[in-house]
This record gives structure tokens, sequence and C-alpha cells, in this order.
């Protein structure tokens, strides 16, 4: 079985002191065995060459690390097989890490942005937990542009206050939107429309970007709100 020959790498690359590191930031009710993201992308690299139907239709999602090769897998597929594949792997990614590390190796959406955009717009609306994160996050990498901000915009002002994860998701986000549309995420943040946390997380992330200049730095300061 392929999914048995994937676990036996897996066991034979792992390393206990990146596991020990992994189980503190990746807080995943999976078991992590301890397998650097550069290595699963190698692996699913490689079932992607020689043939992945069986790893995806064999997968058990026992341990961090498999299912997240599963979504390395179906983030490279063509658009339809991608949405045949995705309500399973979001159905069992249950750490930010499985979103995160996901998102960025989606290929068809710059391929097919309307059509995806118009998933999300149907999709978000009875989206919870880490499949929320998963569209605020597909949001953050692909929908920051003069035609879309608006509409990213209303999602964080919606979506906020639904779970950490999501939240803090919103603040990257927003930190993210402040660099590349600095005069429009200004006028959201004044706006004041966000809980406190998410404000304040969303201000000092942008804070902390060696992106954005000193004086605005200063400036967002004035927006921090106090509880």
């Amino acid at each position: 079985m392929v999914y048995t020959e994937v676990l036996a790498e897996l066991c034979s690359v792992r390393d206990e002191k990146f596991k020990s590191f992994s189980q503190r930031v990746v807080n995943s009710d999976k078991p992590l065995l301890g397998v650097k993201i550069p290595v699963l992308r190698k692996i699913a690299d490689k079932l992607l060459k020689d043939g992945y139907g069986d790893y995806l239709n064999e997968c058990e999602f026992r341990y961090f690390e498999d299912t997240l090769i599963y979504g390395l897998i179906i983030a490279r597929l063509s658009y339809d097989d991608f949405f045949k594949y995705l309500p399973t792997y979001v159905g069992q990614a249950d750490s930010w890490a499985h979103i995160d590390s996901f998102v960025p190796s989606i290929k068809i959406i710059n391929k097919r942005k309307d059509d995806f955009l118009r998933f999300v717009k149907h999709e978000i609306k009875n989206a919870e937990g880490f499949y929320l994160r998963f569209f605020i996050v597909c949001l953050m990498n692909h929908y920051l542009d003069e035609a879309n901000i608006e509409y990213v915009f209303s999602v964080c002002k919606s979506y906020d206050g639904k779970g950490y994860y999501n939240d803090m998701a919103i603040a990257w986000l927003i930190s993210v939107a402040f660099v590349k549309m600095r005069d429009k995420t200004l006028d959201f943040i004044k706006e004041g429309k966000l809980s406190s946390f998410t404000l304040n997380k969303a201000i000092s992330k942008i804070r902390d970007s060696f992106r954005v200049s000193r004086e605005d730095k200063l400036l967002l300061q004035n927006f921090i709100r106090k509880n």
C-alpha cells in the first residue's frame, strides 16, 4: 500500500527535536512525527510524479504529517479534482499549519480567480473552524487588490469573533493589506469595526513589519484600543 510506504518513509526521517518544538507551535490534536515541511513537500512531489491516487484513497489521517501531505497533493491538482478532494482535507485539518502551508501551494486559484472567488462567496457563509481560516488565508494570498479589497474588508468585519485562529488570520490579513494597500487599509482601521482583540493584533503585526515606515508605526499607535 502506498500509504503504508509513505508512513514508513515519514518514520525514517522524523526528527525528535523538531517534533518537540512543533508540538508547542502546531497545536494539532493529531500526533506529530516530527518531519519538516520541506521534506513533506518532497514526498508530495514524488507522489504527484509517480502516482498519487492510491495515497489519496488510502490516507487514514493518523498524523499531522500524513494529513498535510494529502493537502499538498490536492493543491496541485486540476480545478475539478481539487474540489473533489477539498472537503475531505478541510474536514481533517485541525491546525493553523494545515491551512497556512496548504493555501500558498494551491495552483488553480490564479488561473481561475473569478470562479474561485464565487466559490468563496458562496461557501464562506456556512464555514467555521479551520475551514473558515482557509477562506480568510485564500483572500489574503490572492485577493488583496483594487477589485476585491472592499469585499475582503467586509469579510473581516463579518467573521471577526469566530474563534482565536480565525481572528488571528484576520489580523494577519490586515497587516499584509496595509503593506500592499496602505491608504485603504488605514481607512478601514480608522473605522474601528473590528473587535479590540483583532484590531490590536493587526496593529501589532503591522508595527512588527520591516516594510512599514517608522512614521506609520507611530501613527498606528493612536488606534490601539484600550480594554
